[in-house]
């Protein structure tokens, strides 16, 4: 997606699995580790709005208009988009995506049975073999949770440690909101370029709670990442207005993608 929204879209995820509901504010401090470096970020939720606070990016996302502020303190802009733009991205995507797929398919029939096998297998083994394992209990951050590693196929594996002690000020009804939205993503599963994708959010279903510390390795053609985070604070109480102000002086600009669709300023 070209929108800069992935640190929207695990918060979201996870406040999903995280359970019931709570009235207090939250604020969650992380220190975070890639191959560039470590840094700290900050999350804060309250009945309102969440804000993930990076070094280089923010995002600011409000429940009840369902508005995204993407926030790039490099460039010293932000810009503002929806849940809807989103949506209306993936169902662009997705249709694009089966007229590729169409066109694989016709490619595909002409193909020995064997290579036929093998591309089948990269386009949907890995989602299709997920598993999911739990393990031991630990200590995060004051907290008490629960390991999971979650693989995908050979080339992805995930292990977290879950915690079901933390409920979120998320009103209920937006809840159901975002859980609509996230099943507007996993409709994606039925393009055969997905296949799989649905037995991987099912399997999904066996990890509960929030995650206070994760890695995540990925290897791909040979190249391989890992990104880890652990949280290093939890604070319940009130979380102040000011924290979701924008900086003063930065520029609003359009979206990435809207941007190249020529939308005017």
């Amino acid at each position: 997606m070209s929108l800069n929204a992935r640190p929207l879209a695990f918060t979201l995820g996870a406040v999903l699995l995280a359970g019931p509901i709570a009235a207090q504010d939250l604020t969650l401090v992380y220190k975070e580790t890639t191959s560039k470096g470590s840094e700290t970020s900050t999350q804060y939720f309250t009945k309102d709005r969440m804000r993930h606070n990076q070094t280089e990016h923010d995002v600011i996302f409000e429940y009840a208009t369902g508005k995204i502020t993407n926030i790039d303190h490099k460039k010293k802009e932000y810009s503002e988009f929806s849940l809807a733009d989103m949506e209306a991205q993936m169902k662009a995507m997705s249709a694009e995506m089966e007229k590729a797929s169409a066109q694989m398919k016709q490619q595909m029939e002409s193909m020995p049975p064997a290579v036929r096998e093998k591309m089948e297998k990269m386009m949907g083994g890995a989602a299709a073999s997920v598993t999911v394992t739990k393990g031991g209990s630990r200590k995060v951050a004051g907290y008490d949770c629960d390991e999971y590693t979650v693989a995908m196929g050979q080339g992805m594996k995930t292990e977290s440690c879950n915690t079901t002690a933390l409920k979120f000020p998320v009103p209920e009804v937006e809840l159901k909101r975002l859980s609509s939205f996230g099943g507007a993503m996993t409709g994606m599963a039925s393009n055969p370029m997905f296949k799989g994708a649905a037995q991987m959010a099912e399997k999904m279903k066996e990890v509960q709670g929030f995650p206070l510390a994760s890695t995540t390795s990925v290897a791909i053609m040979g190249k391989s990442t890992t990104t880890s985070r652990e949280a290093v604070e939890v604070k319940q109480g009130p979380v102040d207005a000011s924290v979701f102000a924008l900086p003063p002086g930065y520029k609003k600009v359009d979206p990435p993608a809207m941007k190249a669709k020529g939308a005017p300023n």
